[in-house]
């Protein structure tokens, strides 16, 4: 896709706003150019044989036209601050949304920090661009030509003469902005792992006291930091090269004006009215031009941010499973089950991108409806791929995975993915109030439905918090244990609709007491749901139905 074409794609619901502040920096060009012929005027003809009203009317005419330029400026800032709000919002909103849409474990997953860069810095420089940069070039283009114009009417070879001396610096900085967009590139990487860096050692913070490597990572951000400072000052030094370039050239082009208009008139030629025009269009000319060949840099720094915004996009889409085809009976809008459901794996292998040996090889079980099974195996057995497998964020290389009840069945894909219930392992809590950690859930829930699940996943202490539910958390459930963070998080998994509920080490942190309790109200208070439980724990396995030993 060609950068005009994304960039118009993504100024859908800001072109109006584009359009009208276009439009008003152009009136306010009209302005600038009114000034310059009312200044000639002024100086020619009112101070020379006007009278005392003729001067007060033509003061009234200039203030008139100054302070409507200051209005129409701060009309066109306003808009433009609202532009850019609205387009880099919707855009970081439509992109984020892609993420979750994006095939995981492809063996090409990004790093957190680099896709909090391009979601930030990256979509920034966009939206300065199609906000800020396009208007204002096609308002300067409209500025040299209103420019060129008027001075063309008052000396044509000066004019000539104008337009030809600064191209040459411009058409310079444009063969040279194949090695600034290089340069750009370069800079985002290594913001991209300076960030990447500073995330993971906020994460980890804890640990990394303990293990004594403040010192190390330390060390690492700052040879990160240099290569930065490296690459940055490598661009500025580059670019001050330009802007020599380009000061040399509008210098000497003033200094042309100034002579050229200073032996006019001396000879006669002009007035003093007409040299104060050809010195105020000098700069009608040179602003435009600098501004023109600053541009050009802009969009080289966009195409890079583009080009990597892009790289987030193609990745958001969804694969169509390969390998299973839908029945007719699961055919069509999916509905909850009325009663239990199980799932049926038939010859199912599956391997990750990035190993060369499988997880899986034509693996088969049937997990009955209601049924409550323990899943073991040794670490990297599969326990964790296999409910990625069965929630599909992962697809099958090959074999069926279905779910069925006593009405039919349908291959497992994204549509299924509200019929299971899904507690990972670990702290998954969010920074803010326990109320809207469960709330994620269902957003509709009562104060009712979260003490009962909260009741039931032995998570009662959390009205015993200061605030209870408005109990305000840090990052990761900071201000709990994390048995305590463990047990809201399948509270929340438990206000999901689903009937069959994935349980993913769950219980890790708690006590061998607790855990049997915990266990005991979930069987208690969910019979007919079926329920997949990973873990290591031979007591957890006893309160089963059934216990399946995967890598055995």
């Amino acid at each position: 896709m060609s950068y005009a074409v994304w960039l118009w794609r993504h100024t859908r619901g800001i072109r109006l706003n584009m359009a009208v502040r276009i439009v008003i920096g152009m009136v306010q060009v009209v302005l600038g150019l009114l000034m310059v012929w009312l200044c000639k005027r002024f100086i020619d003809v009112t101070i020379r044989t006007g009278s005392d009203a003729d001067v007060w009317q033509m003061v009234g005419m200039l203030v008139a036209t100054v302070v409507g330029g200051i209005v129409l400026r701060q009309m066109y800032y306003v808009m433009g601050v609202k532009a850019h709000t609205r387009q880099t919002n919707d855009l970081r909103l439509a992109l984020f949304g892609m993420l979750f849409t994006t095939p995981l474990y492809a063996g090409h997953d990004r790093h957190s920090g680099d896709i909090a860069s391009r979601l930030s810095k990256d979509i920034d420089m966009v939206g300065n661009t199609t906000t800020s940069m396009i208007p204002q070039l096609l308002v300067t283009s409209f500025r040299l030509a209103g420019a060129f114009l008027f001075m063309y009417v008052m000396d044509h070879r000066l004019a000539w003469l104008l337009l030809v001396l600064t191209p040459v610096t411009v058409g310079l900085s444009k063969l040279l902005s194949y090695w600034l967009r290089t340069m750009t590139r370069d800079i985002r990487e290594a913001e991209t792992r300076i960030q990447t860096l500073v995330q993971e050692g906020m994460e980890h913070n804890a640990l990394l006291r303990t293990l004594g490597s403040e010192q190390l990572v330390g060390g690492w951000l700052s040879e990160r930091q240099e290569t930065l400072r490296r690459f940055v000052m490598r661009r500025a030094h580059f670019t001050t090269f330009v802007r020599f370039l380009l000061g040399l050239t509008f210098g000497l082009g003033y200094m042309v004006a100034f002579v050229w208009g200073a032996l006019q008139l001396r000879e006669g030629v002009i007035t003093f009215g007409v040299m104060t025009s050809f010195l105020q269009l000098v700069g009608q000319i040179q602003q435009p031009v600098l501004t023109l060949s600053s541009i050009v840099p802009q969009f080289m720094h966009t195409m890079v941010s583009i080009d990597r915004l892009q790289e987030l996009q193609e990745g958001a889409v969804v694969p169509t499973p390969k390998s299973v085809q839908v029945t007719p009976v699961g055919a069509g809008q999916l509905t909850m089950p009325a009663g239990p459901a199980g799932l049926r794996l038939d010859g199912v292998s599956y391997g990750y991108a990035s190993s060369p040996s499988s997880v899986f090889n034509h693996f088969s079980y049937d997990f009955r409806p209601g049924s409550k099974t323990a899943l073991m195996g040794t670490t990297g057995a599969g326990k964790t791929t296999l409910l990625r497998l069965l929630l599909a964020l992962a697809e099958p290389g090959e074999g069926r995975i279905e779910v069925y009840d006593d009405h039919g069945c349908r291959p497992v894909s994204v549509a299924t993915r509200p019929l299971f219930v899904f507690v990972p392992q670990g702290n998954t809590l969010l920074s803010g109030s326990v109320r809207h950690n469960l709330l994620l859930a269902r957003p509709t829930a009562t104060d009712a439905e979260l003490r009962q699940v909260l009741h039931v996943a032995m998570a009662d202490f959390v009205f015993d918090l200061p605030a209870g539910l408005d109990t305000e958390l840090g990052e990761r459930g900071l201000g709990l244990s994390e048995g305590q963070a463990q047990r809201i998080a399948i509270a929340r998994g438990l206000l999901r609709p689903g009937s069959i509920l994935l349980l993913d080490e769950v219980s890790s942190a708690l006590d061998e007491q607790t855990e049997r309790e915990l266990f005991s109200r979930l069987f208690a208070a969910y019979p007919g749901r079926t329920m997949l439980i990973v873990t290591h724990r031979s007591t957890v396995a006893q309160l089963c139905d059934d216990t399946l030993r995967l890598g055995s």
